[in-house]
């Protein structure tokens, strides 16, 4: 049961669900006699008030220390309306109580941003274009990655980047899907291209992430990821799949791997290495318009209303209007 829907049941009804801390306080009753721990959970549905009443089975000092801004809780407590807003009131009386949640007992990303594109959709696409590949090695190896069901559910789920692009739920999906549509395009205007190498270059240039970053969803930075970074990454999982594969052609196996190494523009952290195929220009230049079209796009979403410019660190000021 999300917050929204919370909101909308009858006061008195009994509650059970995982939500967010958004917001918290301690402090003593009015009459001086016990705590109240009160504050605001929330999830990608909205937010609502909580309110626990220290008693036998609820120390709200206890509450306070267990419980960080950003903590996912399982709270059981009545719905009930103060003052005109709705709340969750978390009493020993009721049979209320509250702790912050396991690992794997929710799902994050009801509580992270999401991508706004259809999820299947996207990998339809993607598997569309990887079908098309008639290299029977480049075709082995994709093949390698799509049927493995553990890799597919991370690749749908981890964000595209921590902070710069693509930063949600199903983000590293949304990004593979934009340039390799970019990609498609540009194979289209370009009939010489080598399209097997591009789509599967285009489709594999970012599965380092799922190395780089950490479970769930890859929000944060991990040891591996921090020593080396997801360019290398991405050209070490490959080449381990590579090696797996008996007769793969050492000038494919090349290729690809510069496509992969050198899809980062040189000025940014991860990559000191030269585009040496148009293929791997490609795949840079889907890459580049990828990332920083989506940065002006977000950058405008934010602004919505306010004034007629606005400014990101990555890319400098943007005219929101």
């Amino acid at each position: 049961m999300n917050s929204s829907e919370i909101k909308a049941l009858p006061d008195g009804t009994p509650v059970e669900a995982f939500l967010q801390c958004r917001s918290k306080s301690r402090r003593v009753v009015a009459t001086g006699k016990g705590e109240i721990f009160a504050g605001d959970l929330g999830d990608n549905s909205g937010e609502i008030k909580f309110v626990a009443f220290s008693g036998s089975t609820i120390d709200c000092k206890q509450l306070d220390d267990s419980i960080e801004l950003g903590t996912v809780v399982l709270i059981k407590g009545v719905k009930n309306t103060h003052q005109g807003f709705a709340q969750i009131v978390v009493s020993s009386r009721d049979g209320g109580s509250m702790h912050p949640a396991l690992t794997g007992e929710y799902d994050l990303s009801n509580f992270v941003p999401k991508t706004n594109q259809d999820t299947e959709a996207m990998w339809g696409y993607i598997t569309a274009i990887l079908g098309s590949i008639k290299d029977p090695s480049l075709k082995t190896l994709v093949n390698s990655f799509t049927a493995d069901a553990g890799f597919v559910s991370k690749f749908k789920l981890f964000y595209g980047a921590r902070m710069l692009h693509h930063s949600c739920a199903g983000g590293l999906l949304e990004h593979t899907w934009e340039v390799m549509q970019y990609c498609e395009l540009a194979c289209k205007i370009h009939p010489s291209l080598d399209k097997d190498l591009v789509f599967a270059g285009a489709f594999l240039h970012d599965v380092g992430v799922l190395r780089e970053n950490a479970e769930p969803l890859g929000i944060t930075e991990n040891k591996e990821g921090f020593m080396m970074g997801h360019v290398y990454l991405s050209a070490e999982v490959v080449s381990s799949k590579i090696a797996a594969i008996q007769g793969f052609p050492e000038a494919t196996r090349m290729k690809l791997l510069n496509i992969i190494l050198s899809h980062q523009r040189r000025e940014e952290q991860d990559s000191d290495f030269y585009q040496r195929t148009p293929e791997a220009v490609v795949v840079a230049c889907a890459d580049a318009l990828g990332t920083r079209v989506s940065q002006y796009i977000r950058v405008k979403k934010d602004s919505a209303g306010a004034d007629w410019r606005a400014s990101k660190a990555s890319i400098g000021g943007v005219f929101t209007e």
